[in-house]
Formats: structure tokens, C-alpha cells, sequence
């Protein structure tokens, strides 16, 4: 189980290396790039058939648009959903584990690229390699590098546009959780619990470490030699740390409640504050777009005084809330305003959104989890204000003008009268269906 779990930290949390792709020829090809193994590889034509053998380079795929043209994937790769469609229809394979990718199911997919990762996969690579095929092998070893990543294969798949797009936004997202943390006035001692039995956590040189200091806060273990150090309890209760993560996925395995009722831990400065947080590891793991997920939501922990108040997106959106706020994207294609509100559970946050006209069409309407929520709405010449309430612990805000808004749910409000309605038009039907009968049976 031990060397499991070691294994999948190589995989998911690759060490720093020395390597950098450089792409030689610009998007002319053939074009020979160096990938993050130091390998120079030939690309020919714009690829067709893709296989990935990392959810993070399945993530980085299907975000650029290319999802129709893979064809392989690991039985990991589960982000975005429609991966998961594919595969239960047929059209994409799953071609084995990050450790043990079958090599002979890889080769009779017939792929014209494959995008691999990790220190494991190097003598996967060089047996595709051998059977002619083309890899690039992905390595990142901390934000910046994604970014790369990013760029590397919007340049060998014919998406340079798209990549461009997608890292202005990622880089308007990281400069201003940067901008924010750059305020802080001390930064929290934050642990990580990476593993239960035995307990593990990250040391310096990982990407969870780099996102830690990056969100404003110190890794109490960034001073290990290893990069996943073995632990245990009296280590993290003598660093005694501010801030407590549990992560939620596939390596986390203790709930919160059991967590602070270890022996000793109740002396723990985070657990006394009520600062143990459960945070969804793939945000946080995953080497691929949504680590600025992960980075947005650990900030805003590490920090929430530096995510609420007033805060001013740009010129054109401000928002006040009383409440911690992150996340906050406005979508220029789709005209949509979204952010994630947190607080503590069944207090209620006030959110207050100044929005130019311009960013929308039409009226300015609110989607709560999905669910459409009440908001006054009140307009000068220029701008839209939108208030409204709503209880936190964690919310998905979506606002939309009403010429562009997508699909949502029905109000919580009006489904018991939906319900109603249906349940009387059933009602109905049956009292119609029982008379018909009985008119029947008395004229025989």
C-alpha cells in the first residue's frame, strides 16, 4: 500500500526538474520543440488521434478545445465530465494507469501524439518513441511551468489562439491573487496533510509547496529534503500550525471531525481557531488549468481578510461582501460574471455587484448554485447594481443579462407548486380514467 501511494506522488506531484520546453519553429510545420525531459521532438502535421497518459494532460486537452480528437486516456482521468461520456460511448479509450500504461493498447490506438508526464513514464516513452510514435512528455514543476505546458501544446496542436486566450485569463486570475497576498502582513504556518497512514505531507520543492508560499502562507515542512516527508503527530503539533488542509479526493480518507479529535491536536493553534479547511485536492494536485482553482481557494483560506470587504475586479466590476470572495472570472465570450462565495455555515452573506452595462445583455439576473436567486437590481447610466443575500458555507455565483444567461434550475421557491400541479394533473387523470370505467361498466 506504502509504495502505492509513493508512486502516485511521483506521478501527481512531479519534482523540480532543469527543463523547459522551447518551441523552435513557431506553428509552422514540421516544427521540433524540446519538451520538459529535455527531449527534442519532430511534430509533422497538426495532430488527430491524441492519447493522454495524465488527467492533467487530459484537463489541458479538452480545455484547448481538443477533446474530440482524443481517442486515449487513463483510468484517472475524469475532468472535465464529458471525458467520462466518451469513454461510456465508445469513442475514447481507456488505455490503463499513470504507473502502467499499456503500451501495445496506446500503439493500436494509432495516435499521431502522445502526451505523457512524470519520471515514471520515461521508459514508456522511450518505448513509444521506438515504435514511432510521437510523445511529448509534461513535467511541470510549479505554476509558472503550467503555463508552458500550456502554451507548448496550443502551439504542436494547431491551437495557438486558444492557448493564448486561455493564459491571458489564468494570468489575469494569478496576478491578482498575487496582488492581494503581496498585502499580507504575516504569513500563516500552513500544513498539508497529503496522506493519513502514515502520515505524509509535502515538503519545499512541489507544486503544493510553490502554491502555498504563492497564496501567502510558509509550508511548515518546506525545509524537508524530501519532497513528501513521513511524519508524524508530534512533528505537526510541535510546528503547531495556523492553518490545517485535509484534502478531499482520492488521497483523502479522514473526515474533519475525526481529524481534530487526535490526541494532542486539540492544542493546535488551527484546530483551536477553527481554521481546518477541506479543500478538493485535484484543484491542488493536478498540474493542469484548474490549479488556478486551487490557488484562488487557497488564498482565499490562507488570507480571508485579503478576499472580502470591497474588492475591485477591474475598472468595470467591484463587489462588496461580507463574506470571503475568490475565483472571480468575467467570461468576455459568454458575457458572465462568475465568482465563489465561503463563510462560516448558516451565516448569511450581503453581496453588493457594481457592473458596467457594456459586460451584458439585457437585465442583470443571479444564479446561485445553479438555482436562480432574488436580487434588486437598481441602474444609472453606466452601471448595474445588484444586491442579494444568500446563506454560505460555499456558493457558486453565476450573473448573466438576460439575453445571454444559461440554463439553470427553477427557483427553490416555486417547485413545491410545480410539484402541486404535476400532482393534481395526475389526479385528475386518474378521478377521469375511474368515471370512464364506471360509465362503461354501467352501460353494458
Amino acid at each position: 500500500m506504502k509504495r502505492n501511494i509513493l508512486i502516485l506522488l511521483i506521478i501527481t506531484f512531479p519534482i523540480i526538474s532543469t527543463f523547459n520546453f522551447t518551441v523552435h519553429a513557431g506553428s509552422a510545420y514540421p516544427m521540433v520543440v524540446v519538451d520538459d525531459f529535455g527531449r527534442s521532438v519532430t511534430v509533422n502535421s497538426p495532430p488527430n488521434r491524441i492519447v493522454s497518459t495524465a488527467p492533467s494532460n487530459t484537463e489541458i486537452l479538452f480545455t484547448l478545445g481538443l477533446g474530440e480528437k482524443v481517442v486515449g486516456v487513463t483510468k484517472y482521468c475524469d475532468w472535465p465530465p464529458l471525458v467520462l461520456d466518451r469513454v461510456k460511448e465508445g469513442k475514447i479509450t481507456v488505455i490503463g494507469g499513470y504507473a502502467d500504461p499499456s503500451l501495445e493498447g496506446v500503439v493500436s490506438l494509432k495516435p499521431d501524439l502522445v502526451v505523457a508526464a512524470t519520471n515514471l513514464q520515461l521508459n514508456f516513452i522511450s518505448a513509444l518513441q521506438n515504435r514511432g510514435v510521437t510523445v511529448i512528455g509534461l513535467n511541470p514543476k510549479n505554476i509558472v511551468e503550467v503555463v508552458n505546458n500550456l502554451r507548448l501544446i496550443g502551439t504542436i496542436c494547431n491551437k495557438t489562439d486558444e492557448a493564448n486566450r486561455l493564459v491571458e485569463s489564468l494570468q489575469r486570475r494569478y496576478d491578482y491573487v498575487l496582488e492581494r497576498t503581496g498585502k499580507a502582513t504575516s504569513k500563516p504556518k500552513v500544513y498539508y496533510e497529503l496522506w493519513y497512514d502514515p502520515l505524509m505531507s509535502f515538503g519545499g520543492n512541489t507544486v503544493v509547496d510553490d502554491l502555498i508560499q504563492k497564496a501567502g502562507g510558509q509550508n511548515i515542512f518546506h525545509d524537508s529534503p524530501a519532497p513528501y516527508p513521513i511524519i508524524n503527530t508530534e512533528m505537526v503539533i510541535q510546528k503547531n500550525p495556523d492553518i490545517i488542509i485535509i484534502p478531499i479526493g482520492y488521497m483523502g480518507g479522514v473526515s474533519k471531525s475525526d481529524f481534530e479529535k487526535r490526541p494532542g491536536w486539540s492544542m493546535i493553534e488551527a484546530v483551536k481557531k477553527n481554521r481546518v479547511y477541506t479543500l478538493n485536492e485535484n484543484t491542488l494536485i493536478r498540474p493542469g488549468p484548474r490549479l488556478f482553482n486551487g490557488l484562488e481557494h487557497l488564498a482565499a483560506v490562507i488570507h480571508p481578510e485579503l478576499f472580502t470587504g470591497t474588492i475591485n475586479y477591474n475598472s468595470s466590476i467591484s463587489i462588496t461582501t461580507n463574506s470571503t470572495l475568490f475565483a472571480i472570472i468575467y467570461n468576455d465570450a459568454k458575457r458572465l460574471l462568475n465568482f465563489t462565495i465561503i463563510g462560516v455555515e448558516g451565516a448569511l452573506a450581503s453581496v453588493n455587484v457594481s457592473i458596467e452595462k457594456r459586460l451584458l445583455r439585457g437585465r442583470p439576473i443571479v444564479i446561485i448554485d445553479g438555482v436562480e436567486a432574488g436580487a434588486s437590481v437598481s441602474e444609472d447610466q453606466n452601471r448595474f447594481t445588484v444586491r442579494f443575500n444568500t446563506p454560505t458555507s460555499r456558493r457558486e455565483v453565476v450573473i448573466g443579462g438576460s439575453e445571454d444567461i444559461p440554463e439553470f434550475k427553477v427557483p427553490y421557491t416555486i417547485l413545491p407548486i410545480i410539484i402541486l400541479i404535476a400532482f393534481s394533473i395526475m389526479k385528475f387523470k386518474s378521478i377521469r380514467t375511474q368515471q370512464r370505467t364506471r360509465y362503461n361498466q354501467a352501460g353494458k
